[in-house]
Formats: C-alpha cells, sequence, structure tokens
C-alpha cells in the first residue's frame, strides 16, 4: 500500500535559480533527485522523507542530506508548480545557515520523460 500519493511517481523540477531535477519518488518514504544539468554530470542521491498532504494536491516535503544541507519544498500539483527553502553551513550568517529560495514549474513524468497525466487520486 502506498504512503501517499506521490510514491512510485517521477517529476522534473525547472527552479528559477538554474537548478533542475529529477524527483522519483521511491517506497518508504525515500526520495532519489538526480541533477539534470550538464554541468552535475548527473550528480544524485537518495534521502529519506517527511511529508505531509493537504487539500488541493499540496504537499510538503523535508528532508536533511549528508551534508547538512535542509530541504523543503511545497509542491502544488494541481497547478504543477513547487517552491523551495533549503538552508546549509555558512558561519556568515544568522545561526551559521544561511537559507537559499527557488521555485518554478513541478511536472509529473512517466520514465520515458513524457508528462504523466495520470491523476494523482
Amino acid at each position: 500500500m502506498k504512503k501517499h500519493p506521490l510514491e512510485g511517481r517521477i517529476a522534473k523540477i525547472f527552479f528559477d535559480s538554474g537548478l533542475q531535477f529529477r524527483i522519483d519518488f521511491l517506497a518508504d518514504n525515500q526520495l532519489r533527485w538526480t541533477s539534470i544539468r550538464e554541468e552535475d554530470a548527473g550528480a544524485t542521491d537518495v534521502e529519506t522523507i517527511h511529508i505531509e498532504e493537504y487539500p488541493g494536491g499540496i504537499f510538503s516535503i523535508d528532508w536533511v542530506e549528508k551534508d547538512g544541507l535542509c530541504v523543503s519544498y511545497t509542491v502544488d500539483t494541481a497547478n504543477s508548480y513547487v517552491k523551495s527553502f533549503m538552508t546549509f553551513t555558512d558561519e556568515g550568517y544568522r545561526g551559521g545557515r544561511r537559507p537559499f529560495v527557488h521555485e518554478g514549474p513541478f511536472q509529473l513524468i512517466l520514465e520515458n520523460g513524457e508528462p504523466d497525466l495520470e491523476p494523482l487520486y
């Protein structure tokens, strides 16, 4: 049984910051992110996520990476959009953490890269 409607789905994200990702929502609250920018040479990792679903197809997806990068996505699946708030270590900022905010389109896709038009519910 799926733990949330995104489990087993794939998404593409193109942030206004220039970062671009393929996101695979795996079983057991796992997420694989893979950079799809050429300059990142396919950087990828699997993260344990905390995910909450809200009315209207809104999801809050949060994780902490090995290097301490904290990532929080607010995904609006109805409008195919995501906003991200991240923090990372930087002693020059309050609390030793630098914030980074970006946003952009969130598109569910199939394995072949075509749009995934199957409803979440």
